[in-house]
């Protein structure tokens, strides 16, 4: 039996009491911090001792706990390890967020500590602001000159125009740079030879007429069907693109908003349903019904009645996410035709029926939304052990009636994910579960799994301590 797995097993483990994983905690720190910090539920008093601990892998570890208190959290941000700050504010979907001030003081500080060779302020800029605009914003309203040349790289952006003539010439200069880069006109030479990161970028940028005649000719369809809502394709490429003999790409071209008559009512007659769905916008609705589509939380449950009773499926589907659908609507749009109704019906109506979520799983849409809703189904899935579709396999997991067999005859199973979920289920055979702590693809997943019995495992070892 490996240590350090089995130990992060029983850190994460539901059943083990606060005053053991203190325990553990004091003996090995390290793995046992990495369990910890995977669990549902941690308690304040191990938050409290994991962000007073010693070692910076400890507090990194908890630093990333996405629900920290906000107590210790403010307490990390000033951390006199920078590896330690960089954990707290590269975390995604905190709760509650980072408070403007917080992160404020947090980009001084990024800045007015000590040099360190492992991290470079432009690094630690890299994680706060990483895929997070409303961090950016912050950072071009900062009042240190040096923040905001972090956001003048972006200044492209209408939000952060203002940096153009910042008071700071260097925050200006930068700001001016990358506009005048945004605004650059790509030419074929700018294309990458491999699709990378940057050929996104480059395809959403200016166009020379030579550069979307070749990437139009080029038989890529990936990029391709990328650029069709590029604004600068020159009307002839357009026209080209509306025929297109890829559905996807035409689809693309449909979404366009500076469409012809003739092209508009060539695309309302393409064979492809998913074609005439998203011209629909164009044939039928008016722009006040374009504008009701683009996001209103205050609309009257007649109107979104309306739309659920639609033909257009544009506003079907847009009646099955809002809030004031009313209720009676809910099993008429779960039986709709249309894929995508159905689909946010499932997601954003929480008396949506169970076998409707069930039903989008199969169809592969959504999977890991639809299995963080509380109504997703738990009964009736053990029938799935023996489905071709792995991620079916797995959800035989939580159905409180399968037969303890068959949990145990999966932890065989090919896919790693399937034996790694069956290891961790509770149904799962105690000797089962004991035998699997040997199984180095497993012990930790089997040492998580609150049928163990973690008494005897930790008794075998003579005590913690002995371990």
């Amino acid at each position: 039996m490996e240590r350090e797995p089995v130990l992060r097993g029983l850190a994460e483990n539901p059943a083990v009491p606060v005053d053991v994983l203190m325990e553990l905690l004091r003996e090995w720190p390290e793995p046992v911090a990495a369990g910890l910090v995977a669990r549902a539920d941690l308690p304040s008093a191990v938050q409290e001792q994991l962000a007073g601990h010693g070692s910076w892998r400890v507090r990194v570890a908890v630093a990333r706990y996405p629900r920290l208190d906000p107590v210790l959290r403010d307490r990390l941000l000033g951390d006199p390890d920078r590896r330690v700050r960089a954990g707290v504010f590269g975390t995604r979907d905190q709760q509650p967020p980072l408070p403007e001030e917080t992160l404020t003081r947090a980009m001084t500080g990024v800045l007015d500590q000590p040099d360190d060779p492992l991290f470079t302020p432009e690094e630690l800029f890299g994680e706060l602001l990483w895929a997070d605009w409303n961090r950016v914003f912050l950072a071009g309203r900062h009042p240190d000159p040096r923040v905001r040349k972090f956001a003048a790289v972006h200044a492209w952006h209408d939000d952060l125009r203002q940096l153009l003539t910042d008071p700071d010439y260097r925050v200006a200069e930068i700001a001016a740079a990358s506009v005048a880069e945004h605004e650059r006109i790509m030419q074929p030479a700018d294309l990458p030879r491999h699709h990378c990161h940057a050929t996104w970028n480059v395809l959403q940028r200016p166009l020379s007429p030579a550069l979307a005649q070749q990437i139009a000719a080029s038989g890529d369809l990936v990029a391709v069907r990328y650029f069709t809502r590029n604004a600068t394709i020159p009307p002839h490429l357009v026209d080209a693109l509306s025929r297109h003999a890829d559905a996807e790409v035409r689809a693309g071209v449909a979404a366009r908003t500076d469409l012809t008559a003739e092209q508009v009512a060539a695309l309302a007659a393409d064979p492809d349903d998913d074609v005439r769905t998203v011209i629909s916008t164009h044939a039928y609705l008016t722009e006040n019904e374009q504008a009701i589509l683009a996001g209103r939380a205050d609309l009257d449950p007649y109107l979104v009645r309306s739309w659920a009773q639609s033909a257009n499926p544009r506003l079907r589907r847009r009646a099955a996410e809002h809030p004031a659908l009313p209720t009676e609507m809910i099993p008429i749009l779960a039986a709709d035709p249309d894929a995508a109704v159905r689909a946010n019906l499932a997601l954003h109506q929480p008396a949506a029926p169970g076998e409707l979520l069930l039903s989008c799983y199969l169809d592969g849409r959504h999977r890991s939304r639809l299995l963080a809703l509380p109504q997703f189904p738990h009964t009736g899935l053990a029938h799935f052990a023996d489905h071709p579709d792995h991620l079916m396999r797995c959800l035989v997991a939580r159905d409180p009636g399968t037969d303890p067999t068959v949990i145990d005859n999966l932890t065989r199973d090919p896919d790693s994910s399937v034996r790694r979920t069956m290891a961790r289920c509770p149904r799962l055979p105690a000797g089962r579960v004991t035998a699997l702590l040997d199984d180095p693809e497993l012990a930790e997943h089997a040492a998580a799994n609150p049928a163990l019995d973690w008494r005897s495992v930790l008794a075998a070892y003579g005590g913690i301590s002995q371990w």
